[in-house]
This record gives structure tokens, C-alpha cells and sequence, in this order.
């Protein structure tokens, strides 16, 4: 059976500490690990602790759109992802996951270029030198451009694709992203959502929910996986306080909550396999 993972940015806690303690107490035995989570080397510690196994790291994307232009606020971002990535080779963390932009359909960034071309360059060479793919992430409606001609520029097995499928349903469900991709996956992002943001709107219909809460049509998905043939990690990106409206999670117990949301990896998993 497909194994189940858990991002650790998710709200179950009110420390990274407690956060990782529940996420294994609920069943979980893989993690998507964010650079939110505070200080790296003592989460490792723990992660170690808990025995988790860190299948990804999710990189800094605040700063997303710097990649696309130049000067010493994107050199500075550019040096604050290559750090990352060398954490990751430290670590023995195989996949990062990237954004190609801040990921904010509200804050656009420059179009296409050569300067995110090269910057690119820069990461991706020092992820070759620590044997880390780097996995880019459709977010918003405005990225996919940038997302896709990176991926057509350069050609490289440490530079993949992650399949989000709450932001793709959301942000661009006309568009058949894993027909387009789907021979560049590595890595997915499985969360639910309505379905119902129009341009215009912020980000707070991007609701990050249980999948099957919400009105994603998860047996489309999996059909489309499995036709991929699809063996890595089935991984939650969870938000137990959703960006915005209906917060159907506030009064739920943190165990409990990831025990619901290992149910529906399990239930995902075997959709994906048969």
C-alpha cells in the first residue's frame, strides 16, 4: 500500500514539539516538513526522537516572485533557498518542494525570463551537488506560466514537479495539469477545498480542508494517478484553521482531527492503487 504523509505546518499544536507528538500519535509515520516549523536543527532532533521520516521539506516561498528579477533582496532570497537545499542533503530530505512564485494570486510577479532562468540555475545546481530533486509546485492562477517554463527550459531529473490538487482544482481546473506534467511527478499535495474562488477574490478560498470535506472529485484524481502509475508518498497539505470560510475544524481535538485526515490518506491510497 501507498504510504501516508502529513505536512507539519497544520495548526495541531502549539509547537513544533506538540505538532510533530500529535502528528504520531494520530498514525503518521511521514511529514512534509515546512521551514515554518522554527528552529531546524532542534525540529530535526525531535523528528528524530518521534522516529517520522521527513519525505519533503517545503521551502521559503515569501519572497517567491524575487526569482524572476535581480538586485540584493533576490540575492538574498536566492542564498536563503540554497541554504535550504544544503539542509536538506544534510539531512537526507530528497524532495523540496518550491514555489515558482510567492504563490499569491494577488501579488503577481514579473513574467517569464531569463533572470528566473538563471537564478534557477543557481538552486539547482547546489540540489544536484547535495542529490536533491527539487519539485515545482502549481499554486495560483498567475504562476502556472512561470512553473511551466521552467520546466520546459530546463531538463533535469532533480528538477520535477509536485501536483497540488487543491490549487489546481481551485486556481486551474480547465487546464489538465497532470496530462501536461504528469511525466515530471514526483510529489503531490492532497487537500480539499469549494471550488469556488473567482479572479478577483484573495487566497482565503484555498482552504487546505480534509479531502472529502470539500467538492474536489477525488476519484477523477486518482484515476489519473493511477493511470500515472503514481508510488510515492500520498501527502496531506492540511490547515486545521482554514484561510477562510467554514472553519469546520475549530472545535475538533488535534488528535483527532489528524486521525480523521489519516482515514481519508488511507482511503486516498487505495483509491490511487485500484
Amino acid at each position: 500500500m501507498l504510504q501516508i504523509g502529513v505536512s507539519t505546518n497544520n495548526e495541531c499544536g502549539k509547537n513544533y514539539e506538540e505538532i510533530l507528538t500529535n502528528i504520531k500519535n494520530a498514525g503518521f509515520e511521514n511529514i512534509m516538513l515546512s521551514y515554518k516549523s522554527g528552529e531546524m536543527n532542534e525540529v530535526m532532533q525531535k523528528i528524530k526522537q518521534l522516529g517520522l521520516n521527513v519525505c519533503y521539506f517545503h521551502i521559503d516561498y515569501d519572497y517567491g516572485n524575487d526569482i524572476w528579477a535581480k538586485g540584493e533582496a533576490v540575492d538574498k532570497y536566492i542564498n536563503k533557498v540554497i541554504n535550504q537545499i544544503r539542509f536538506c542533503g544534510e539531512n537526507n530530505i530528497k524532495i523540496a518542494v518550491m514555489h515558482s512564485t510567492n504563490g499569491s494570486p494577488i501579488n503577481f510577479a514579473c513574467k517569464p525570463n531569463k533572470l528566473g532562468l538563471i537564478n534557477m540555475m543557481k538552486v539547482l545546481k547546489v540540489a544536484e551537488e547535495n542529490n536533491v530533486v527539487i519539485a515545482l509546485e502549481n499554486t495560483d492562477n498567475n504562476s502556472q506560466k512561470h512553473m511551466s517554463y521552467l520546466l520546459k527550459k530546463i531538463k533535469s531529473p532533480n528538477l520535477m514537479f509536485c501536483y497540488d490538487v487543491g490549487h489546481h482544482h481551485i486556481y486551474n481546473k480547465k487546464l489538465d495539469l497532470l496530462k501536461k506534467h504528469g511525466d515530471r511527478l514526483v510529489a503531490l499535495h492532497l487537500h480539499d477545498n469549494l471550488m469556488d474562488w473567482r479572479w478577483g477574490y484573495d487566497y482565503t478560498r484555498d482552504l487546505h480542508m480534509i479531502p472529502f470535506d470539500g467538492k474536489i472529485d477525488f476519484n477523477k484524481v486518482c484515476k489519473k494517478l493511477n493511470k500515472l502509475k503514481y508510488n510515492g508518498i500520498v501527502m496531506l497539505e492540511l490547515h486545521k484553521i482554514t484561510n477562510g470560510s467554514p472553519r469546520i475544524y475549530d472545535k475538533m481535538e488535534n488528535v483527532e482531527y489528524l486521525k480523521k485526515a489519516y482515514a481519508a490518506g488511507e482511503k486516498l491510497a487505495k483509491m490511487i492503487e485500484n
